[in-house]
């Protein structure tokens, strides 16, 4: 078998190369199915699809060609958010909730419910996932009213840091990586936070009538995000830093006037201050939707690159006038579309990967899908996915 394992020091040369505008051996590669490039396939059995030789095969690429998206930290950093995903309980103490045990809905689905414990009153969060599926879905989101947020809001938040001696490591290796480091840490946006704690109609309806919760709310995540951020910072962690669902607030769900109001106060904010901190550091946005009208907005936080770049009809720009148009400003991490690679065929996906490395030039471009099956890949995407790492090494070749 073919050599298939990860070069860690190689890929950590080609993404950093990538953002400093050298000539590397290709452009940077990211996986196109669920499995990232540093592990090994064939080390475990999971009783599942993943086992399939179809699956497997073209994992083996994905370790042997791919690169892995920053931050990644092969030293691993000690936690200092909180474990429930899209800040469901915003930062509250874990001592302030109540996991239930596991509930078997059906053969196949598993329901998940957590309890915050609030001076005001209970707050539920239920969220269900299927076997063989890695994603889940909310059934039932803590705040559905103003006095659920005002519960959410009167659990009282002190941070407390880990010992600082459990970072050395990160610190060695950071050191050691040099101007190659990949490592660092992910923040959720403020507006994923809004969606993750209610559900999105409510959240899209209290930014025109509920203003002042909504700001209640905003307020309370920047401080508390402020504080661990700048912890983070103080400690070395860095360089790479990524933002997540600021979607939320893209055209068309939002308008100008909301963006102004509760992303660059908010997101904006968090990223000043990592830039003031750290002369290093590299933000990344990842942002569906039409983004052409946020690009600039993006420049002017701080961000270095983004992703998915989406074309039409999903999205709003072509990637080649986006990389023409932002040359050495902004690294594009795109922009080959999921429906495409379900949908379509090989020969169009090579064409499509051609276009998005070769239109304005092989610079400022890692190559990515818009997102990646959480669930039984077909053959086709199968397919498609060799011949979409096939096409990245022939056309990314410097």
């Amino acid at each position: 078998m073919a050599n298939t394992t990860f070069d860690y020091e190689a890929s950590a040369r080609r993404l950093c190369g990538t953002y400093r505008r050298e000539k590397v051996d290709h452009i940077p590669i990211i996986s196109p199915i669920p499995w990232s490039p540093h592990r090994d396939i064939d080390a475990t059995e999971f009783g599942d699809w993943r086992d399939e030789e179809r699956f497997r095969r073209v994992a083996r690429l994905v370790q042997q060609y791919c690169d892995v998206q920053p931050p990644y930290n092969i030293v691993p950093v000690p936690r200092v958010f909180a474990s429930q995903s899209y800040q469901r309980f915003l930062e509250a103490p874990q001592e302030y909730v109540e996991d239930l045990p596991p509930e078997k809905v059906s053969p196949i689905r598993t329901r998940y419910t957590s309890i915050l414990h609030t001076p005001k009153g209970d707050l539920t969060w239920i969220h269900e996932q299927d076997a063989g599926i890695f994603t889940e879905w909310d059934v039932h989101r803590p705040v559905q009213s103003v006095e659920d947020a005002e519960r959410l809001l009167s659990v009282p938040c002190p941070f407390i840091p880990p010992d600082p001696a459990e970072l050395e490591p990160f610190r060695q290796h950071r050191a050691a990586m040099g101007e190659n480091a990949i490592s660092g840490a992910g923040v959720n946006s403020m507006v994923a936070m809004l969606c993750g704690i209610m559900p999105y109609e409510l959240l899209l309806e209290w930014v025109i009538s509920e203003p002042r919760i909504i700001k209640a709310l905003a307020d309370a995540w920047l401080e508390r995000v402020s504080v661990r951020v700048d912890w983070l910072l103080s400690q070395g962690v860095g360089p790479f830093w990524h933002f997540n669902g600021v979607e939320r607030a893209s055209p068309p769900m939002m308008g100008p006037k909301q963006w102004e109001q509760w992303v660059i106060p908010y997101d904006g904010e968090i990223k000043r201050r990592i830039k003031a901190a750290d002369p290093n550091a590299r933000i990344h946005v990842h942002c569906h939707g039409r983004v052409r009208t946020l690009l600039d907005s993006f420049v002017a936080m701080g961000v270095d690159s983004t992703d998915p770049v989406e074309p039409p009809p999903q999205g709003n720009v072509d990637i080649a006038e986006a990389k023409g148009m932002y040359d050495g400003r902004l690294v594009f991490y795109g922009n080959i579309e999921f429906l495409d690679m379900e949908t379509r065929q090989p020969d169009e996906i090579e064409a499509l990967v051609r276009h998005a490395i070769e239109a304005s030039g092989k610079h400022n471009i890692v190559l990515m899908p818009s997102a990646g099956p959480h669930e039984r890949p077909s053959d086709l995407m199968l397919a498609n996915a060799e011949r979409y790492i096939e096409a990245g090494l022939k056309y990314g070749a410097m």
